[in-house]
């Protein structure tokens, strides 16, 4: 058996243009064989997984919708391509990252800045990088493939909104253990987890937005350098308080594209470590996003959760 399933959940990839501008569009395959002859070489299918979307619109249930098409389809193939427009295709590799350990088949996500069928469009490049790298011997995991570039699913940013190589690792490719896992299809509970952007004077009023919402059960802060926050010039802090008091988890983020969080380094960090927030690490915001949401699918509370986070589970942090 070494025929790939290419599950396509829409994007700027198999997109044509409408009245109101780029659009997703079915006959996908139809398109591909008749613009890719490279393809001949390959054995493959192509499902749709409708309704196509452009990413932007992307729901957790999309998640899961491709995991259950993945493991329904298992015994049948070699390994995956998932077809995902690039706005949310970090967060989506993430997700597939840890929902789907332990999986036989090698995933590959791709997409591309440009439609097929447009003269600069990247698709064709994509897609026969994807279709070339399944078919090497002894691989497995969640990967991306994009650019000329093949990449750590949990590691990735989107870096650039235009150029072709739109995805990269700001803190490289991290080695991990193949644990034994069971992938299996989660049921993700939106409105769980909120990211929010620390900016100068933040007032207490952002964080009590999100407290407002029942489904809350952590809140991702993307803080200065180390894992900074304001302290003394807003009234942000009295409201992580709150939302401690509440029984919000934390979670203190770099907002910075390289480096850690070095929780306590300096004093305007020492909040969030007297709050019991839990560091970043070296992690990406897609990676922590999509980890905590797995966590709490699996069933884990708050306390569960902070007695796993400090272990990676697929190679997610660089353990230091």
């Amino acid at each position: 058996m070494n025929k790939v399933l290419i599950i396509n959940t829409g994007g700027t990839f198999g997109m044509v243009q409408g009245a109101a501008g780029l659009a997703p569009a079915p006959d996908l395959e139809m398109r591909l064989r008749e613009q890719l002859p490279e393809l001949a070489h390959y054995a493959f299918d192509l499902v749709d997984l409708l309704p196509l979307i452009d990413s932007s619109d992307l729901r957790l249930n999309d998640w899961s919708r491709i995991c259950e098409t993945i493991l329904t389809e298992q015994d049948h193939y070699s390994g995956f391509v998932v077809i995902h427009g690039t706005d949310t295709l970090a967060y989506t590799a993430a997700a597939l990252s840890f929902a789907l350990r332990g999986l036989s088949q090698p995933v590959v996500v791709t997409g591309s800045q440009y439609p097929l069928g447009v003269e600069v469009s990247d698709a064709p490049t994509n897609l026969l990088d994807s279709l070339s790298y399944l078919v090497q011997p002894d691989i497995g995991g969640v990967r991306v493939s994009f650019g000329g570039l093949n990449l750590q699913a949990n590691r990735v940013r989107k870096m650039d909104a235009q150029d072709y190589v739109a995805f990269e690792m700001p803190n490289g490719e991290v080695s991990s253990i193949n644990e034994a896992a069971q992938p299996e299809v989660l049921t993700y509970q939106e409105g769980a987890v909120a990211t929010i952007l620390i900016y100068p004077g933040i007032p207490a009023a952002v964080i009590e937005g999100v407290l407002n919402d029942d489904r809350l059960r952590a809140i991702v802060l993307l803080s200065f350098g180390s894992g900074n926050i304001p302290t003394t010039s807003s009234d942000f802090g009295a409201a992580l308080k709150r939302a401690h008091e509440q029984g919000v988890l934390l979670v203190n983020m770099t907002q910075c594209l390289k480096g850690r969080v070095i929780q306590g380094a300096y004093e305007t960090g020492a909040l969030l470590a007297e709050l019991g927030a839990l560091p970043g690490f070296d992690m990406t915001p897609e990676a922590v996003f999509a980890k905590l949401h797995y966590l709490f699918a699996k069933g884990a509370d708050k306390k569960a959760v902070e007695a796993q986070w400090h272990q990676p589970l697929c190679g997610e942090f660089r353990c230091q």
